[in-house]
């Protein structure tokens, strides 16, 4: 829910209501304010790529926090480890009691084909 106030960018005067001009000062410089009563999650993102002396991407990784397919509060993880030749992916979603449980883990080599196709999406 938002409610919209208006300020006159002249002599700071505040309304309710969106005048064409300030009442006060009679300035037309109007700004509009909007104040949300919601609450909003931040959700973040990590991207990482380690390289060789060549310049060789060995590791990609990405780590993002999300919404799970059933509403829950979710951490997803990527790893694409070309030293390796493995591909690994793992979604944990936050239980009733504040732990977080693997609901889906992939480890898979990387030469299957659509987990190559998978991994240069990354």
């Amino acid at each position: 829910m938002s409610t919209d106030r208006y300020v006159c960018l002249e002599c700071n005067e505040e309304f309710s209501i969106e005048p064409k001009s300030c009442p006060k000062c009679g300035s037309n410089k109007i700004s509009k304010m909007v104040f949300f009563s919601d609450t909003a999650k931040a959700r973040i993102a990590l991207k990482l790529t380690v390289k060789d002396k060549s310049g060789q991407i060995k590791r990609k990784s990405v780590s993002r926090d999300k919404v799970s397919k059933l509403g829950k509060e979710a951490k997803e993880t990527y790893i694409v480890d070309k030293t390796e030749k493995r591909w690994f992916h793992e979604v944990k979603e936050l239980d009733e009691d504040g732990n977080w449980k693997v609901v889906h883990h992939e480890d898979k080599p990387l030469k299957d084909k659509k987990t190559r196709k998978k991994a240069r999406h990354m």
